[in-house]
């Protein structure tokens, strides 16, 4: 399945994804020592995103969280790519300090639509998901 939204940073990722259903911080939810899930209660909770594709459905937190990310990046904990139904500007400015590919404003709540552990493709504007 291919879908489409807006590209905000280009790349070329081929990796699985990995959903979190909640708005996201870098700052909170995530520990860039182990690039594990830390947010209290989810069922991804101790789940590592390192080398997957971060899905949520928008961002939140704090100017910290793209110094986190870089963190993150530099141990090998960081997620490879982020999309989201609508992003935030910490969220964009942390994918882009480590520039890795971004997208959102997707025809579909992607939050819903794609699973944890589905292998997805991005090349260039192209998102293709394996079902």
């Amino acid at each position: 399945m291919q879908i489409q939204g807006r590209q905000l940073n280009a790349g070329d990722v081929e990796a699985e994804v990995f959903v979190v259903d909640f708005p996201f911080s870098f700052i909170g939810d995530f520990d860039p020592e182990t690039g594990a899930l830390v947010a209290e209660g989810h069922p991804l909770h101790g789940h590592c995103m390192a080398g997957r594709v971060l899905v949520c459905p928008e961002g939140r937190g704090g100017t910290m969280g793209p110094f986190i990310l870089f963190d993150a990046q530099k141990r090998g904990t960081a997620p490879v790519a982020i999309l989201c139904n609508r992003i935030d500007p910490v969220l964009y400015e942390s994918a882009i300090t480590i520039d890795i590919p971004v997208f959102d404003r997707f025809g579909i709540d992607i939050v819903n639509r794609l699973r944890t552990g589905q292998r997805l493709r991005i090349r260039g504007h192209d998102i293709h998901i394996d079902d």
